[in-house]
């Protein structure tokens, strides 16, 4: 039987453009035909140039770079089939959810599949959407490649050529360059994990972009009701380039970079987030307006975009050469995610992004985060082991693991008497390694130690990194004029002592326990299980609801009359009741965990410690 899923029309020119980069070797060329949707389902063609091996093997990522988590791609594909040269069909045998043997291979010549789309597939586990397929016809396509497009076993490091055949009309936005036209853009890749590593946006254009130092960056935007544009992400944006350019020098690893924007309206469950990658970031976020909105996105972004460091610079050898199907995980994501995330924070207080107080702020959020998992854990134990024994523990990377980032970086200020930060370390190591090469996974911290020139490092590191022992944030923080207490009491207004959750069904704040109640809560009358309305005369909304909170607590005096709205339901009641709670503001005396408190006066030592760390 012969089948051509693609066109012969679609097919002709396509090995010109790679046959003169690679004219005697292996290689693939991919077409995917985003006007050939049909039931959800996107096709997809590879066909081999010089194929010339008895035995072929197909493999869909099981797991992929930055997720940590297994995924299993191959479930979402359907039809595989493969074709010899005449269009014939070859056995093909599936041999577990992301592998099929292909029998007769020498005569291999193409495969032919289709993929359904992850974001309206039913399939259990989900994926979490920024790491997920979305083609929704005539609308958008995010194209994350490592769902779509496999290799054959042994042969990931062959070049591509990835053939777009898209909608009049439609943009794909991504960080790889290659020859666009109206109807097909063709881009030439090195290698399978660069492929993988660069996603698509492809809808009707909604860009912007911007300039921070030698890099150029993209910003594109999906909205499918126009509420989130491109130009209004690109303010809050650049703000964290600039800061992030600044604290790296002006001279960045990457010539190029996209951030994409895919915004859907909010429904339960869904996952809103991003996913790194090397010289981009995909973004999934409720589409919403307003300042806070933004402010989101810049977060995240200013995070994202510190990935151009770790690990596109420095890496091992198991991330170097990522294993899509059964990878061996590194001991450092403390160094991939935890310094990554400290540096995002670090640069927008050092560009007066932030305050000192917001970034105490979120120094204290991160440490009791951190108490909510196991002091007993390494981190590097909990990230070699985090698709295993640990997995529970790997959101400790983004509150330890900066944690012990900033420990690291206050530790070497100290010891250089304000020369040597952290910063100055990543740029040592990515000079000695670079994009093209890697760390032995198992010398890091002796390689810190002698990059830096701090031979105490290695032990520095041995304790707090690959061992247990409390970091010592009491007194670097001190040498900073900061400081710190992990427990203690403190006066202070409250919101009654109540502990509230999410409600996704009414998009409110509810009190979802009483059992700490305090004088003023009691006053108040809360209930479990009443939702938030307003507060003091502001209706709460999902826009304005956590800067109407802050403005309660740092205005409030004792005193103040407070008056809470409140929705309360009674028993079988769908509909339920609004209340208007009332009391007058009272100092309640709490117990506080990780309070910081900047000292008024410094001295000399403390003025410089707190410049080379903060500016």
């Amino acid at each position: 039987m012969k089948t051509y899923l693609l066109s012969a029309l679609l097919y002709t020119g396509a090995c010109s453009i790679l046959l003169a980069q690679n004219p005697g070797e292996m290689h693939y060329t991919v077409d995917m035909n985003l006007r050939a949707v049909e039931n959800d389902l996107l096709p997809v063609q590879i066909t081999l140039h010089q194929w010339r091996d008895s035995v072929a093997e197909f493999q869909m990522p099981r797991i992929i770079p930055g997720t940590y988590d297994v995924h299993d791609y191959g479930r979402f594909l359907q039809g595989f089939t493969a074709l010899n040269a005449a269009g014939d069909t070859l056995p093909v045998e599936r041999l577990d959810t992301n592998r099929w043997r292909i029998s007769q291979a020498a005569s291999l010549h193409q495969l032919h599949y289709r993929v359904a789309d992850t974001y309206d597939a039913e399939e259990d586990p989900g994926i979490f959407e920024p790491a997920g397929t979305s083609h929704e016809q005539d609308s958008v396509y995010l194209l994350d490649n490592f769902g779509y497009i496999g290799y054959l076993k042994g042969h990931k490091n062959h070049a591509f050529t990835l053939r777009i055949h898209k909608p009049a009309g439609f943009y794909g936005a991504t960080a790889l360059t290659g020859q666009r036209g109206d109807s097909l853009d063709q881009f030439p890749v090195p290698d399978y994990f660069t492929l993988h590593d660069n996603p698509f946006l492809y809808a009707r254009p909604d860009t912007a972009w911007y300039q921070v130092g030698n890099t150029e960056v993209l910003v594109a935007a999906f909205s499918p009701n126009g509420i989130v544009k491109a130009d209004s992400a690109i303010g809050p944006i650049s703000k964290v380039l600039d800061a992030t350019g600044k604290y790296l020098g002006g001279r960045l690893p990457a010539e190029k970079y996209a951030v994409l924007l895919y915004t859907s309206p909010y429904q339960m469950g869904m996952g809103f987030g991003a996913l790194e990658h090397h010289t981009s970031t995909v973004l999934h976020m409720p589409e919403m307006d307003g300042a806070a909105y933004y402010d989101q996105v810049q977060d995240i972004t200013a995070h994202e975009f510190f990935h151009i460091i770790t690990p596109l610079r420095i890496h091992s050898q198991y991330v170097s050469n990522f294993d899509f199907m059964d990878p061996r995980m590194s001991r450092h994501i403390w160094l991939y995610e935890g310094v990554t995330e400290y540096n995002s924070h670090l640069a927008q207080v050092r560009d007066s992004l932030y305050t000192l107080g917001a970034f105490l702020d979120v120094l204290q959020s991160k440490l009791k985060r951190a108490d909510k998992y196991d002091k007993d854990i390494p981190l590097t134990q909990a990230s070699r082991y985090t698709l295993s024994f640990f997995k529970d523990q790997y959101l400790n990377f983004y509150q330890k693991g900066a944690l012990a980032a900033m420990a690291l970086d206050m530790q070497l200020i100290d010891w250089s008497e304000g020369d040597y930060r952290l910063v100055h370390l990543l740029q040592d190591l990515g000079q000695t390694f670079g994009t093209d090469t890697f760390f032995r996974d198992d010398q890091l911290f002796q390689i810190m130690a002698r990059e830096s020139g701090f031979p105490q490092l290695e032990g520095w590191l041995a304790r707090y990194v690959g061992g247990t022992e409390p970091l010592p944030l009491k007194s670097l923080l001190g040498k900073a004029g900061i400081s710190y207490q992990a427990d203690t009491l403190v006066d202070e207004i409250t919101l009654g002592g109540v502990d509230f959750r999410f409600d996704r069904e009414h998009m409110r704040l509810e009190v979802s326990s009483v059992a700490n109640l305090d004088a003023f809560g009691r006053d108040l009358g809360w209930q479990k299980g009443d939702e938030l309305l307003s507060l003091n005369g502001e209706e709460l909304t999902l826009q304005n609801i956590r800067a109407t909170i802050d403005e309660y607590y740092q205005q409030t005096e004792p005193g103040d009359k407070v008056k809470i709205k409140v929705m309360r339901y009674a028993e079988e009641d769908e509909e339920g009741d609004k209340e208007k709670l009332k009391a007058r503001a009272t100092l309640i005396t709490v117990p506080k965990k990780h309070q910081f408190r900047p000292q008024d006066e410094l001295s000399s030592e403390q003025r410089a410690f707190r410049k080379a760390w903060l500016n």
